[in-house]
Order: C-alpha cells, then sequence, then structure tokens
C-alpha cells in the first residue's frame, strides 16, 4: 500500500486532460481561486485534493485502502477516456460504463457531499440529543440502553446537570471520517445508474473557445434554468441537465430526452456552460490558459485571465 497522503478528489489524469503539457508530470492548469480573487498557474497534483481525505480507519485494512483502489480503476478509467474524447463519442460499453463511473465518483466523493452528509447527520445527532434531555425519564432509559450495548458513560453527572449542559450547547458533534467515506461509497453505483440511464450528447466548442472544470465539475441543474432554491435537484429526477466537461474542447450532456450524439457550441452557449460551471465550484476553476470566457456581473465574455479586474470592479460598485 502506498504512503499518499495528498488524495485527489478530483482524478489527476482528468486535469491533465485540461493542461498543454507535453510531458504529464510537470502538467500544468490555469487557476482561479475564488476564495483569493487570484490566478495563478500551478501542478496538477497541487490542485483537487485534500489531505488524507479518503483515509479510513478499519482494523484489518490498510489506511489508504480506498485511495489505492480508487488509484487503481482511475489507472483503467484514464485511457478510455482519451479514446472518447479523440473520437467524441462512446466506442463501446466499456467506454461509456468507465465515463459513468468516473461522474459518479467526482459528483459524489467530494468536499461538498461530504460536508452536506456529515451537516445532515450533525443536525440529527444534535436534535436526539435534545430530545433525550427534555425528559428525565427518557433520558435515563437512554442511559441504561447505552451502557447495555457497552458504551462508556460516566455515572457522576446528574441529569440536571447534563440538561443545563446541552440547553447551553458548550459541545461539537463529531462525525467519524471512516463511516461517512462508506456512505460516499454505497452512493456511487445509484449515483453511477441514474446518469447512465440519461441521453449523452458530446457538445464541442468551436474554436477560439474553451470549457473550464473545477474542483466541483459535474454540475446537476433543473434544463430550464429557472431557480427553484438553494438545493440542487437529484441525479434522477426528470427535466434535470448534468454538465461534465472532458477537454478544453469538449463536454457532455445528460438528458432524460433523446437528443443528438454530437453537437456544436457557439460561443455563448460554452461562455454559459462555462459559468455554470464556475457557480458549481466549491473553490477554484481550472482551465488550459486564462483565455476561457465566462459571464460576470461586469459583463459578458469576461476572460478567466481578467477576473481578478472584473470582480474587484464590481467590489466597489457595490460599495458606491
Amino acid at each position: 500500500m502506498s504512503n499518499t497522503v495528498n488524495h485527489h478528489f478530483i482524478p489527476q489524469f482528468y486535469l491533465r486532460g485540461f493542461s498543454d503539457a507535453v510531458d504529464r508530470r510537470k502538467s500544468q492548469v490555469f487557476v482561479f481561486d475564488q476564495s483569493t480573487k487570484r490566478s495563478f498557474r500551478t501542478l496538477v497534483r497541487n490542485i483537487g485534493a485534500r489531505r488524507n481525505f479518503f483515509r479510513i480507519d478499519v482494523e484489518g485494512f490498510d489506511p489508504n485502502h480506498v485511495e489505492d483502489g480508487m488509484a487503481e480503476i482511475e489507472g483503467e478509467i484514464a485511457p478510455l477516456l482519451e479514446e472518447v474524447i479523440a473520437t467524441k463519442s462512446f466506442p463501446s460499453d466499456a467506454h461509456f460504463s468507465s465515463i459513468m463511473m468516473l461522474m459518479g465518483n467526482v459528483a459524489v466523493r467530494n468536499p461538498r457531499f461530504r460536508s452536506m452528509i456529515e451537516d445532515l447527520h450533525v443536525k440529527v445527532a444534535n436534535g436526539m440529543i435534545r430530545t433525550t434531555v427534555k425528559d428525565k425519564d427518557r433520558y435515563h432509559d437512554s442511559i441504561r440502553e447505552a451502557r447495555e450495548k457497552g458504551a462508556p458513560i460516566r455515572d457522576d453527572i446528574s441529569y440536571e446537570d447534563m440538561k443545563e449542559f446541552v440547553e447551553r450547547g458548550e459541545y461539537n458533534i463529531a462525525i467519524d471520517q471512516t463511516y461517512l467515506i462508506g456512505l460516499e461509497l454505497d452512493s456511487v453505483p445509484t449515483v453511477v445508474e441514474q446518469l447512465a440511464s440519461r441521453s449523452w450528447s458530446f457538445a464541442s466548442a468551436p474554436p477560439a473557445t474553451t470549457f473550464i472544470t473545477c474542483d466541483d465539475p459535474v454540475v446537476l441543474a433543473w434544463a430550464d434554468g429557472q431557480d427553484r432554491g438553494l438545493y440542487s435537484p437529484g441525479f434522477g429526477v426528470l427535466g434535470t441537465i448534468v454538465m461534465f466537461p472532458i477537454a478544453p474542447e469538449l463536454a457532455l450532456i445528460g438528458l432524460f430526452v433523446k437528443q443528438p450524439p454530437n453537437r456544436s457550441f457557439r460561443r455563448d452557449q460554452v461562455a454559459d456552460m462555462n459559468t455554470s460551471i464556475a457557480k458549481n465550484s466549491t473553490k477554484q476553476l481550472y482551465a488550459r490558459d486564462g483565455e476561457f470566457e465566462i459571464n460576470t456581473r461586469s459583463g459578458l465574455y469576461t476572460r478567466g485571465k481578467d477576473l481578478p479586474t472584473a470582480l474587484a470592479r464590481q467590489a466597489n460598485a457595490r460599495v458606491q
């Protein structure tokens, strides 16, 4: 097993496709960081990753068991992705299944999804705790049941002290990372199945335009473009669209209605899709260079290398 600590939730082989480097070991991409409003170039190995993000703690298994397993799968997908990009098609069922697997993993095994699941569990646990201390008999029943299951609960804390402690909210609830990783792995097959049930079209960018990608590049949205609140729809919901850039000149569009296998995008469609990708990002945008275009409040077709200036103008306009 490897000693890797920099775990990529965006596969390096995927990100290398957005680099123009001949030597893959030196692959670099243009990065725009939305948190700092800075742009820079960096090696692919430095982005789309977090320290020990997939590290598990399970007796009998190496801590990097999940990370190493995914590295093997990604090694099998990489050459198939290259062939899909070269042919702008799915040459075989294996190619189709591999790209669906790539999308499913990228869509689920990322910081945003984990944070969402973790927050949900924390809210549920916190609600259960507060409900338990509302009633003294219920509290003692729960303590007894927990001890019977082997929980090491102290006996020198009274119900009144515990209730006061909970009501003050002076505690944090931590969800085990191994448990969260297990939930992610369990979710992947369902998402892959829902993705595979869509009709897919390859969208080509016209000359002098390019698609970008980001740290959460599988974009799920309502196909009619309407805003229906903070939460995105599910991957199996009708009336939705999935967008996934696979190269600077090529992207996949997934719908639940029949569509042509290939389509040629206009400049405005590329900019619109780049804008959707940018909105879906957690923190960073990635591109071959800074010449890509997105739409901002400052205007249409803002180039990537001009984003720091454009966003600074927006911020100044709000202050004034």
